[in-house]
C-alpha cells in the first residue's frame, strides 16, 4: 500500500475523517478523535479543525520531535526549520520578495532557458538511440529543476543540471533518498539522536551544497564576480549578513534550502505529471494541442490566464502527489479544535470540537485530504476536467491554495508556491511540444524520503525511479 493510501482507505470505509490504529513502540495510541484518552496522536482532515491550526493557530503547533531534528540535518536551520512567530516571519520576509510574481517575471527568461536545455539534452540522448528509449524521468527533470533555482535565485549556472556541483548534490540527494528510514525514526524517535548512517547520509545533502556551491558563492561575492541581477535571493541573504541581520550559517542554510527545496520537490512533481500523462494518452494529447497552439514564448502572466488545460492538468498532478504525504505537529498548549462535521461518539452523542493536551501529537494526513471519496467523488481518479467544472462545496474543502493542502496552508504556506507552480508549467509546456511520452508497464509505489519519492516495485533498492518511454515527435 502506497504512502497515504492507509488514511485515506480507512476514513472512506469508516465514512468518517476519524480514525483508530495502535501507536508505534513507546508511543502512545492514535486514535479516533473522539474517543480521547490520555495525550494520545490524533489524526485530523476535518477542514475546519486544520483551518483552526494552520490558519489561526499554526505558531502554537511545531513540528514535531520526529520531524525537526530531520529538517535540520538535511536543509538547516532555515526558513522550513524555525519556529515561533517572530522568527518565522523574520526569516520569511528575508526571503519573499525574491520569490513574488514581479520577481518570476523578471526571471523567466532563466526557467525557460534551464525548460530549453533540458529539451536540448534529452533530445540528443533520444537521438543516440534511434529516437526513442526509456528513461528514469525523474532524473532528467531534477536536472532542469536545479538548474532553474541556480540561475533564478543565485545567478549560478548548473550546466544544466549536469556540472560537478550539480552531480554532487543530486547525488547525495539520491543516496539520502534510497536509505529512507523515515519510518524507523517514527516508531523510535530518539534515533534521531544516534550517529547512524542513514542520518548522516541525510546531512550528506547540505554539506556537499555548503562545502561546493555555497562557498563557491560567498568566493565569488568577495570578489565582485557574482553576476547576480538585482533583488534576487542570494542579493538579498548577502546584503543581510553584511548588515549583521543573519549570521553565515543561517546564510548557508538558507542557500542549501531554496537549492533542494525549490528544485526536488518540484522535480518530483513534474515527473509525476509526465507518468501520469504516459498512463493518460487522450489527456496528454489535448495538452499537447493547447501547447501548440500558442505561438511564441508564453510570459508569466500568460501562464496564470492563457491555458486553462496546463492549469487544470497543474492542479491535478499537485492534488494526487502532493510533495509532502502528511504534516506532523505537536501542541505547545491546551487547545480545543472545532469540527465541520460532527461525529459520533460511543453513546451515539454528536460531537463538535475536541479538545487537545499539551504535548499531543497532530497528524493531518495530507494525501487524504486531497484524495478522499467523500470530498471529490472519484479522488484516486486522475482527472484534470474536475477543475474546468463543478469543484467540490468549499465547507468540505481545505482553505489552502485551490482548496487543496499540497502548500500547506496560513503563515507557514510554502513561501515559493508561486515559483513551483511557474517553473512546473513552463517546463511541462515545453516537453509536451517536442516529446511524446508512453506508460513502460512498471509498476510505481510512492516512497516518503522527506518528500514522496515514485519507486519502481520490486526494484526498491534502486532508489527513486519513474521509468517513462520517451519519443521525438
Amino acid at each position: 500500500m502506497s504512502v497515504g493510501e492507509a488514511y485515506t482507505r480507512w476514513m472512506d470505509q469508516l465514512h468518517s475523517q476519524t480514525i483508530k490504529i495502535r501507536g508505534a513502540l513507546f508511543k502512545p495510541d492514535i486514535v479516533r478523535i473522539f474517543q480521547l484518552q490520555g495525550r494520545v496522536t490524533l489524526v485530523v482532515a476535518d477542514p475546519l479543525a486544520v483551518t483552526h491550526i494552520m490558519q489561526k493557530h499554526v505558531y502554537d503547533y511545531p513540528h514535531s520531535d520526529v520531524v525537526r531534528p530531520r529538517i535540520a540535518r538535511l536543509l538547516g536551520k532555515s526558513l522550513g526549520w524555525v519556529e515561533g512567530e517572530a522568527e518565522h516571519k523574520r526569516m520569511r520576509n528575508l526571503v519573499a520578495p525574491s520569490l513574488a510574481p514581479d520577481a518570476l517575471r523578471r526571471g523567466t527568461p532563466d526557467v525557460y532557458g534551464a525548460a530549453e536545455q533540458l529539451a536540448v539534452n534529452l533530445e540528443l540522448h533520444l537521438l543516440e538511440q534511434g529516437g526513442s528509449t526509456i528513461v528514469s524521468i525523474v532524473d532528467w527533470v531534477n536536472q532542469a529543476t536545479l538548474e532553474v533555482i541556480g540561475r533564478l535565485g543565485f545567478g549560478h549556472d548548473f550546466g544544466g543540471g549536469r556540472s560537478g556541483d550539480a552531480r554532487k548534490i543530486l547525488g547525495a540527494w539520491r543516496a539520502m533518498a534510497t536509505m529512507g528510514a523515515i519510518m524507523m525514526l517514527r516508531r523510535l524517535p530518539m534515533l534521531n539522536y544516534l550517529p547512524l548512517k542513514a542520518l548522516r547520509v541525510q546531512g550528506d545533502v547540505r554539506k556537499t551544497i555548503h562545502e561546493g556551491v555555497a562557498r563557491e558563492l560567498l568566493r565569488r561575492d568577495a570578489n565582485k564576480d557574482l553576476g547576480v541581477k538585482d533583488k534576487d535571493l542570494l542579493t538579498r541573504l548577502i546584503s543581510a549578513q553584511k548588515a549583521g541581520l543573519i549570521g553565515r550559517e543561517e546564510l548557508m542554510d538558507h542557500i542549501s534550502m531554496f537549492i533542494m527545496a525549490g528544485a526536488e520537490t518540484t522535480a518530483q512533481s513534474l515527473a509525476y505529471a509526465i507518468w501520469e500523462l504516459a498512463l493518460n494518452p487522450h489527456v496528454q494529447t489535448r495538452l499537447r494541442e493547447e501547447a501548440m497552439g500558442y505561438h511564441g514564448s508564453p510570459s508569466y502572466d500568460d501562464f496564470q490566464s492563457q491555458f486553462p488545460y496546463l492549469d487544470a492538468v497543474t492542479r491535478e498532478v499537485l492534488r494526487l502527489h502532493p510533495a509532502a504525504p502528511y504534516m506532523e505537529r505537536v501542541s505547545s498548549q491546551e487547545d480545543v479544535l472545532p469540527l465541520r462535521h460532527p461525529i459520533n461518539g460511543k453513546e451515539g452523542r454528536a460531537i463538535s470540537s475536541v479538545p487537545v493536551a499539551a504535548g499531543q501529537t497532530i497528524i493531518i494526513p495530507i494525501t487524504t485530504m486531497n484524495t478522499m471519496c467523500s470530498v471529490w467523488g472519484d479522488g484516486k481518479k486522475f482527472r484534470p476536467d474536475r477543475w474546468m467544472g463543478e469543484l467540490p462545496p468549499k465547507d468540505l474543502c481545505s482553505t489552502g491554495w485551490s482548496h487543496m493542502m499540497t502548500f500547506s496552508d496560513g503563515p507557514r504556506t510554502c513561501v515559493g508556491y508561486k515559483f513551483a507552480i511557474f517553473q512546473f508549467k513552463v517546463i511541462l509546456f515545453t516537453l509536451v511540444r517536442r516529446f511524446e511520452f508512453k506508460d513502460t508497464a512498471a509498476v510505481i509505489i510512492d516512497k516518503v524520503a522527506s518528500s514522496l519519492q515514485p519507486v519502481v516495485q520490486g526494484q526498491e533498492e534502486l532508489g527513486p525511479r519513474l521509468p517513462v518511454h520517451v519519443s521525438l515527435r
